[in-house]
């Protein structure tokens, strides 16, 4: 017998509601006040290093699409030093490991400012790679955003 998405899909619905009603065989019916019921939170809390990250990947964005068209940089985003003291997420950072990433990735952004504009790619580049080096060691999550972040290929 073939059973459509459809019908798959139905007969999944009526499952979850069986296992969610009443027990019918008991003959007792357990309600359970709105208090004893535990809710589950939509919100989704993002510690300070998590956002001051997501603040980074906004900034790398805009830096390559403005490196690309050859116009100047973006103002210095001097509170991306705060990433040495953030309150990162709990259990993820083990600053033994963070740290010299940390390091790396801020001496790289300051010689983004600091050379010639002709250099100003592949000084880029270099601080995407220190970006994803971090995240192949630390929280590998955002690699495929990170590696989206890279300059194109140059024709030579």
């Amino acid at each position: 017998m073939r059973v459509s998405y459809r019908q798959s899909g139905f007969a999944c619905l009526l499952l979850l509601f069986a296992c969610n009603s009443e027990d019918a065989t008991s003959g007792e019916s357990e309600k359970k006040s709105a208090a004893q019921v535990p809710k589950l939170s939509t919100e989704h809390v993002v510690s300070p290093l998590a956002q001051l990250m997501r603040d980074m990947t906004v900034f790398a964005d805009s830096t390559k699409h403005h490196l690309a068209r050859g116009e100047e940089l973006l103002p210095y985003p001097t509170s991306f030093k705060d990433m040495l003291t953030a309150e990162c997420t709990p259990g993820m950072v083990d600053h033994r490991t963070f740290d010299p990433f940390a390091f790396s990735y801020l001496h790289q952004l300051d010689s983004l400012y600091k050379v010639v504009p002709s250099k100003r790619q592949q000084a880029y580049d270099e601080l995407i790679q220190y970006c994803a080096a971090c995240h192949g060691q630390v929280c590998p999550g955002p690699l495929v955003r990170i590696n989206k972040l890279r300059m194109p290929a140059q024709a030579h």
